[in-house]
C-alpha cells in the first residue's frame, strides 16, 4: 500500500509540473546579460531604472565620477530590481597617459572599501583610438596602447572584473607578448568580458559583424556582449533609430535566440533607448 501510494504521488507531481509550464526549472540556466550603458548620473534614477526593469535589463555600465551617497543610492536602488551596477567610465587621452586612469581607479577602490553595501559589480571602460584626432597616422601604436592597458589592468588589479568597449573592425595584427595575432584577440585574452560595438539594425547583420569574434571568444571560453545602437548620424543600418522599439525588440529576440548563453547584449544608451519612439 506504502508503495503504490509513493507511485502515486510521484505520477501526480510530474502531470502537475507537466500540465503547468511555467513552472520554475529544478536546474535554473545562466541568465543572459541584457546591459545598457547610461552616460548621463543626472538622469532621474527610478525612472530610468524602472525602464531598464520593465525592458529586462539586468546589468547597467553607469558613469559618474562622485563615487559618494549619491552613488551609493543608485546601486542600492538598482539591486533592488536585481540589476548589477559596474562603473562606467573612459577617455582616448588615458592612451597616452594612463596615469588619468589610473587616479579615477583609485577613487574606484576607495569607494568599494567606504560602502561596502553598495559596490560595483566591476568596471566597464569605453577606451577609444580611433577618437583620438591623430589616430590615422599613429592607428597601431594607439591600438596597441590599449592592448596594453587592458593587460596592465589585469595584473594590477586582479581581483577587479574589467569589460572593455571595442568596434567591431579591430582586426590590426601586430605582436605582443611575443605573440602576432588581431589585436581584438589580444584584447579578449586579457579583458575578462568585451563589449562590441555591432552597430547594425537586424539581428543578422550584429551577428554576422560579430562572427569573428564570437568564434574567438568560444575557443577560448570568454565571454562576449554584442552593443547595438539607439541613434546615430552614420546611417540607416547603424541604429534603430528609424524603426523604433517595437522593430528592436524583435530583432534583439532573435538576436538572443542566436548567441551562446553565456554571452549578452548590451544597449546603447538608457537615455536614448528610453526617448525611441515605439514605431517610427
Amino acid at each position: 500500500m506504502k508503495k503504490l501510494l509513493c507511485c502515486f504521488l510521484i505520477l501526480f507531481s510530474t502531470l502537475l509540473f507537466a500540465c503547468n509550464p511555467s513552472a520554475p526549472p529544478t536546474n535554473d540556466a545562466p541568465k543572459q546579460i541584457f546591459a545598457s550603458w547610461w552616460w548621463d548620473d543626472t538622469l532621474d534614477a527610478s525612472t530610468y531604472l524602472d525602464f531598464a526593469n520593465a525592458n529586462g535589463i539586468n546589468q547597467i555600465y553607469y558613469c559618474s565620477s562622485k563615487f559618494d551617497q549619491t552613488t551609493m543610492q543608485f546601486i542600492n536602488l538598482a539591486n533592488q530590481k536585481n540589476i548589477k551596477v559596474f562603473w562606467l567610465d573612459g577617455d582616448y587621452h588615458w592612451l597616452n597617459n594612463p596615469q588619468l586612469m589610473t587616479a579615477k581607479i583609485q577613487k574606484y577602490i576607495a569607494y568599494q572599501k567606504a560602502f561596502p553595501d553598495a559596490q560595483f559589480a566591476g568596471i566597464h571602460f569605453d577606451i577609444e583610438p580611433h577618437q583620438d584626432p591623430n589616430f590615422e597616422t599613429y592607428r597601431l601604436e594607439l591600438i596597441a596602447k590599449l592592448v596594453n592597458i587592458v593587460h596592465q589592468n589585469s595584473i594590477d588589479y586582479p581581483d577587479i572584473f574589467f569589460g572593455y568597449d571595442i568596434p567591431f573592425w579591430l582586426d590590426d595584427e601586430f605582436g605582443f607578448m611575443g605573440i602576432k595575432k588581431c589585436a581584438y584577440m589580444h584584447i579578449i585574452d586579457y579583458a575578462d568580458n568585451v563589449t562590441l560595438m555591432s552597430y547594425r539594425d537586424t539581428a543578422q547583420a550584429i551577428f554576422d559583424t560579430a562572427k569573428d569574434e564570437i568564434e574567438y571568444a568560444l575557443e577560448n571560453n570568454k565571454t562576449l556582449n554584442l552593443g547595438v545602437e539607439t541613434k546615430s548620424s552614420e546611417g540607416d543600418k547603424v541604429s534603430f533609430m528609424e524603426e523604433g522599439k517595437v522593430y528592436m525588440n524583435e530583432q534583439l529576440t532573435l538576436l538572443k535566440q542566436m548567441l551562446p548563453q553565456n554571452f549578452g547584449i548590451v544597449v546603447h544608451q538608457i537615455k536614448t533607448w528610453y526617448e525611441l519612439p515605439d514605431v517610427v
